[in-house]
């Protein structure tokens, strides 16, 4: 049973877990104040830009029809406008799996989120290579600019955040499995086999909590788009919204019958 006390003792145990606790805190911050900005730029951008005159337009030929150009554009910063929510997005689920990752001791929701934040690092990179490439596309037309320069700025500045923390939460989460690799045994023992059950259950947990945001996040996007952009609810869309009502409790539901496979003593440990 989790309880106030329990996630204080556990978030204070160590210097590790209080380094780990700080830095996700202070990277979920930064970054989402950084991605509002851009998305704020990009949205500027995008109202400077003609409406796109057809739904493929962003994928039509531009070689020798650079007049679809501005076209073309509004409709990708229209787009990254949602990816922008998405990386906001990811970091509340990361900072919610730090304190998750903490409290429950799961080894292996630290190592993943350590490899998530450094596919995180490379998005970055790639977004910034997609600025230049639209920014480079609009200086061979008449419109302005000077919002997607700004964009491009603070992406950069965005690459560089990501990058330097990705760096510090892998040394970080180092120390924590470590940490937790000590705190496991003392409980479990040199048992093999519990080891080998113990571990097959993390894992199947952290399949849950990635479930969360590849799965409810990206289809609560899906969700919100249909409702933007139809003033009816067709069968499509409200196929989409009934599995992301169920999404949650479906995921808690097979959270609670795999606990019951356990030992009451053991769980209640973890």
């Amino acid at each position: 049973m989790v309880t106030i006390n329990k996630i204080i003792t556990r978030i204070t145990e160590t210097r590790w877990s209080k380094l780990y606790i700080a830095t996700a805190a202070v990277q979920a911050l930064i970054i989402i104040i950084l991605q509002a900005l851009i998305c704020s730029q990009n949205t500027l951008q995008a109202a400077y830009l003609p409406e796109p005159s057809e739904v493929n337009v962003l994928y039509s030929t531009i070689n020798g029809n650079d007049a679809k150009i501005p076209e073309q554009a509004a409709d990708r910063l229209g787009r990254i406008k949602w990816e922008n929510l998405a990386f906001i997005g990811f970091q509340v689920w990361f900072l919610g799996m730090v304190f998750d990752a903490t409290v429950y001791q799961n080894t292996a929701e630290i190592l993943a989120l350590a490899f998530l934040n450094a596919v995180c690092a490379v998005l970055g990179a790639l977004q910034v290579v997609d600025g230049v490439r639209w920014l480079d596309r609009l200086s061979t037309t008449d419109y302005p600019t000077t919002p997607l320069q700004t964009a491009m700025r603070l992406e950069i500045a965005l690459s560089v955040v990501i990058l330097l923390f990705a760096c510090a939460m892998i040394y970080l989460s180092y120390g924590m499995s470590r940490q937790f690799g000590w705190n496991i045994y003392k409980k479990i023992g040199a048992d093999v086999q519990m080891q080998r059950m113990y571990r097959m259950f993390q894992f199947f947990v952290l399949g849950l909590k990635i479930d969360i945001f590849v799965e409810f996040l990206v289809s609560l996007f899906y969700v919100i788009q249909f409702g933007m952009t139809s003033d009816i609810v067709t069968w499509e869309s409200g196929i989409q919204i009934v599995v992301t009502i169920l999404i949650l409790p479906m995921l808690y539901f097979a959270r609670t019958a795999h606990r019951k496979l356990w030992p009451n003593d053991y769980i209640c440990h973890f």
